[in-house]
């Protein structure tokens, strides 16, 4: 089989993507949403149903770069292992932090099912495992520290993994999907409630007025909005304010093709420090396994050649018992804050809400920021908006040590 090199296409084959052309956009509304990858689309689809009057701007096409790149994980273990987080941020923010993506992965089916979408998604354990002795025995820290915060944790080395003969850490309750048949089917959802969604718009300028936000739209003019939202992965036009919060990563993933039944149905990751990371899927003839890693900054450049065949070794070393097929392998982005979190709100209650630094945990961030602009809108509390709000002071200090 030839190998498709940097090739997106395994979240877009054989589905149905409708364009949304920009036609008689309104001159105001009451929230612009400035991206169409998953956090702008689900923050339209839920501010839409609950009636707000959303215009969603897109200066490509839905889902294009990022979360054409996705792995589709949806995961409550979150990039920092339990002891960052319970160094940096505490125990009880802790749990917040882990409840929150937990809570996101339930409302994430919930719409599913509610909405009958078919997007591939299956419940699964989460796996963290060991690549050797050394390893095991932070596992079993690690296991005390997950259950310290609320984590279904538990260590376990009963060579169920079939992989390899070390521990790992069992965690429940985790997910997975295809993310654009997901996104797809959300964003005919918004317009059925009433979004107005337009795709090769491009936006050139947010201007706080103070009640309001001018947003100038190329070959449009200007749209008068009472919030803007930047859903743009980065922030909009890196404001200098913002800018110095994140740096930005690149992942390498790899899609195999490998006999069926094989390896256990889930998600899983190991702790190095740059952690690799796996699905295995269920296909008709064949399972799939999608893996990911050596991760670097962008800033550093690397033939990515290099990168994917320190993927191929570390997945022939690990799975050396199975016959891989390669199909694809492809690069994607990973936006790393300094702390850890993303950033989720609005600065110094201005009118333009940012949503960004997803690290590895972008869908399930997606659904968190979305529920936070909708309560913020609707006057409610959310309990999880001070532990992701851009205001936070970070301690440079617990960033630096943990």
């Amino acid at each position: 089989m030839e190998v498709l090199k940097n090739n997106y296409d395994i979240w877009i084959e054989g589905i149905e993507r409708p364009r949304y052309p920009r036609t008689n956009l309104p001159s105001e509304t009451e929230i612009l949403i400035v991206g169409g990858g998953m956090a702008g689309i689900t923050s339209a689809y839920l501010l839409a149903k609950a009636g707000k009057k959303v215009v969603l701007l897109e200066r490509a096409k839905l889902g294009e770069w990022i979360t054409f790149a996705t792995t589709g994980f949806l995961t409550g273990d979150i990039d920092l292992n339990p002891d960052q987080l319970i160094g940096r941020f505490g125990v009880e923010k802790s749990r917040l932090i882990l409840e929150s993506h937990k809570k996101a992965i339930d409302e994430i089916e919930k719409i599913i099912q509610t909405e009958k979408i078919e997007c591939e998604f299956e419940r699964c354990t989460n796996y963290i495992y060991a690549n050797n002795h050394r390893e095991e025995k932070h596992l079993i820290k690690l296991t005390k520290s997950y259950k310290k915060i609320g984590a279904d944790a538990e260590y376990k080395k009963d060579g169920a993994l079939r992989f390899n003969d070390f521990g790992y850490i069992e965690m429940p309750g985790h997910g997975k999907f295809h993310a654009m048949k997901y996104l797809t089917a959300i964003a005919r959802l918004a317009v059925k409630y009433g979004a107005i969604i337009a795709e090769d718009t491009e936006v050139l300028e947010l201007e706080d007025k103070g009640t309001f936000v001018n947003v100038k739209v190329k070959d449009v003019g200007i749209i008068k909005a009472k919030k803007a939202v930047s859903a743009t992965y980065t922030p909009f036009k890196k404001p200098r304010s913002l800018s110095s919060l994140s740096n930005m990563y690149i992942e390498y993933v790899i899609e195999y093709r490998l006999p069926k039944n094989q390896l256990i149905i889930g998600t899983y990751e190991d702790t190095l420090p740059q952690y690799n990371y796996f699905r295995i899927d269920r296909k008709k003839d064949f399972d799939r396994l999608i893996i990911g890693g050596a991760d670097h900054l962008e800033v550093i450049k690397i033939d990515p050649e290099i990168n994917f065949r320190t993927m191929r070794e570390y997945a022939k070393k690990l799975f050396n018992n199975l016959k891989l097929e390669e199909v694809r392998n492809w690069s994607g982005h990973i936006l790393e804050t300094n702390d850890g979190l993303a950033y989720i709100g609005n600065t110094k209650g201005g009118n333009i809400f940012y949503i960004f630094g997803f690290s590895g945990n972008g869908m399930t961030y997606s659904y968190i920021a979305g529920k936070i602009l909708l309560d913020q809108l609707q006057i409610k509390d959310n309990p999880y908006s001070k532990i992701y709000n851009i205001d936070r002071k970070i301690s440079w200090w617990k960033t630096f040590f943990y």
